[in-house]
């Protein structure tokens, strides 16, 4: 039977609010079919982004009728993963449930083309090793915490749950994912040691540990075209002064000097929440109930983005230019610069760009002085593939030995470069691979100068962040388009964003 306080949980979980914006009323009936034994029907694969319009300087952008949000209200949201998210599971797949008898069931949600080989292929070695039976499945992103969520209240949910970090809070907060402090600290103790330290802590939530991960995804990062800065005479910028003068003086006629993607999508949050902590921002305060973006740590960065925006630095169209679309414009030489996520590499192999692409790298800089009120952080991480194990797990033994056998450096040595491109290793070892050095040279130099995890954070992650954010995302194309002013159109969101919070922690 759950506890008071599960149930307390569970109830401000399924608000209204969220069933709204989750679809969880449709979806979590569906998946309580699929638990049950029915056929989950299977979403499409995602198609590949369209090629963006070609790039052209310009000035700010003027609002336009069909740009413009309404009042309070974002464009809609796309909860996705990084950008080749394109696996689903078959329907028997994503009906398979954790039963005592049968085998050890794995579920999986999104990631990359090669990370989608790469699993089923590291599993077989794990079932010939181990002689344990196993049920993977790899489901839909998007629906990932409906499924989680509606299979835990079901009671019809799988043994190991491989989760995105930003879900781990409302997880653990429903009892439906065990802390390894109650499953085995000795294996936490073996560990712990082989992992990068920041990346560690992306997945301690109120103070225990919840699963180890492969590999994070960070924000934000800065990546430019070699050639193109050593042709100009540009060198890489070292703070956000440098980026704002190296992009007026990269910008061409045929070129502009640097992409910004501005929609509404939960990646474009991501990277101005990334650079806004490098400033000293938060979201929330230390006792996690006062939202914090009207603050200066946030306003100079939207600033920031505003000004490179005004000086024509950009190309046409930023509020409409998605994450792929300004990866898109980087890769085909249109524009020299790029504000990115750390998966930028991932589009060399989706895209079958040349491995010799001329490709620079480096955590986005820091401005000459820091005006937020927290320390600055070099970046902010999550896990998409973190192992969990479900509190209704009817396997235990077999799930850690599982959990276990991933973490060894030869099962994650595809996360150096050598298999999977653009994602941030978590294991040491993966750092030191000349593989690694080849693919990553800044990220290595920063690493080893201390400079790449310094004061790096987990991603934010709290009940109602999914609506914050469009909040977020509003006042960012608000400020870019010159509807408000960045400050106006940041208290207008830290006000809408603190009813949420009130709302979910009521």
């Amino acid at each position: 039977m759950e506890t008071r306080t599960s149930q307390k949980t569970a109830r401000r979980l399924t608000t209204r609010r969220q069933l709204l914006t989750g679809g969880l009323f449709v979806a979590g009936a569906a998946l309580l079919t699929a638990c049950g034994g029915g056929a989950l029907p299977q979403p499409k694969a995602a198609e590949p982004a369209a090629p963006a319009a070609p790039a052209k300087p310009a000035e700010a952008p003027k609002p336009a009728a069909d740009a413009k949000p309404a009042a309070g209200q974002p464009a809609a949201q796309s909860n996705v993963a990084p950008p080749t998210v394109v696996a689903t599971a078959t329907p028997q797949q994503s009906a398979a449930v954790a039963t005592a008898d049968g085998p050890l069931v794995v579920w999986k949600f999104g990631g990359s083309t090669r990370e989608l080989e790469y699993f089923p292929k590291q599993n077989e070695e794990f079932i010939k090793s181990s002689g344990v039976k196993l049920e993977y499945s790899n489901n839909d992103w998007a629906t990932k915490r409906e499924k989680m969520l509606a299979s835990y209240q079901a009671k019809r949910t799988a043994d190991v749950l491989l989760i995105d970090g930003q879900s781990i809070p409302d997880l653990a907060a429903l009892g439906a994912i065990a802390p390894f402090e109650d499953l085995d600290k000795n294996l936490m103790e073996k560990w712990k040691p082989l992992f990068i330290p920041e990346i560690w802590n992306t997945t301690v939530f109120n103070g225990k540990f919840y699963g180890p991960n492969p590999y994070v995804d960070m924000g934000t990062f800065l990546v430019f075209n070699r050639k193109i800065l050593q042709d100009e005479g540009v060198k890489a910028p070292e703070t956000w002064e440098d980026v704002r003068a190296a992009a007026k003086k990269l910008t061409k006629p045929d070129r502009a000097g640097i992409a910004i993607s501005a929609t509404a999508a939960t990646n474009d949050a991501n990277i101005i929440e990334g650079i806004a902590y490098r400033n000293g921002g938060r979201w929330l305060d230390d006792s996690g109930k006062k939202v914090l973006i009207d603050q200066p740590g946030f306003v100079d960065a939207l600033q920031l983005l505003v000004d490179i925006v005004k000086d024509g630095s950009v190309p046409q169209g930023i509020t409409e230019t998605a994450f792929s679309q300004a990866a898109t414009l980087f890769f085909e030489q249109k524009v020299a610069m790029w504000v990115s996520l750390s998966y930028a590499q991932v589009f060399i192999q989706s895209q079958n760009r040349p491995d010799d692409f001329p490709m620079g790298m480096k955590v986005f800089p820091p401005p000459a002085k820091v005006t937020g009120a927290a320390p600055p952080a070099s970046a902010i991480m999550t896990p998409t593939a973190a192992f969990t194990v479900s509190t209704l797990c009817q396997q235990p033994a077999k799930a850690l030995k599982y959990v276990d056998f991933w973490q060894q450096a030869s099962i994650q040595a595809g996360w150096d470069g050598s298999v999977i491109r653009g994602r941030v290793p978590a294991l040491k070892a993966n750092w030191e691979t000349e593989t690694f050095k080849k693919y990553y040279p800044e990220w290595y130099a920063e690493y080893k100068a201390g400079k790449m995890f310094e004061g790096a954070l987990p991603m934010p992650a709290f009940p109602g962040l999914v609506e914050a954010e469009k909040a977020l995302s509003t006042a960012m194309q608000q400020a870019i388009l010159g509807q408000m002013s960045a400050k106006d159109a940041l208290a207008a969101a830290a006000k809408r964003s603190q009813g949420i919070l009130d709302e979910f922690n009521g």
